[in-house]
């Protein structure tokens, strides 16, 4: 008697996460690289305000800490959660929105901090609105339907 049973898991949006945790992993480090080149030639930030070392780096660590690094937590929350509760995502379009929604906050973040719009706070420099909306993708949600 065969007592396995297949469960299909939805790994659309796992495998959106991991691309966008490389994606922001070059553009988070990249830009880190970039502001230690600043750091021994000045003249690379072109004399523009929004390429100064001031403003690229709070968008550089919250890059590699809300970008990269969310997404790679999101990326193994929905693919351990599926294998640890042996069924898919409760909700594919909630997990979408997760991740769609996800992507907003640090495009907002990446428009918003090197024009100067912070909150001048050491690793939480984004401005009020911003903090609201990445609360919403990372809010405590059931994410497994019923056991199998």
């Amino acid at each position: 008697m065969n007592t396995t049973s297949s469960t299909a898991y939805n790994y659309k949006v796992v495998r959106q996460f991991a691309i966008m945790t490389v994606v922001w992993g070059i553009v988070g480090m990249g830009l880190g690289v970039f502001l230690a080149a600043q750091l021994v030639w000045p003249a690379l930030n072109f004399d523009l305000p929004w390429t100064s070392f001031g403003r690229l780096r709070p968008l550089h660590t919250n890059a590699v800490i809300f970008a990269f690094g969310g997404c790679a937590l999101f990326a193994a929350s929905y693919y351990s959660v599926q294998r640890t509760c042996q069924t898919t995502l409760f909700s594919p379009r909630l997990a979408a929105f997760t991740f769609w929604s996800w992507q907003l906050v640090i495009v907002l973040a990446a428009i918003s901090l090197p024009l100067g719009y912070t909150s001048s706070k050491e690793y939480a420099e984004l401005e009020w609105p911003i903090d609201i909306l990445i609360t919403i993708p990372g809010s405590p949600t059931p994410w497994c339907s019923s056991a199998p």
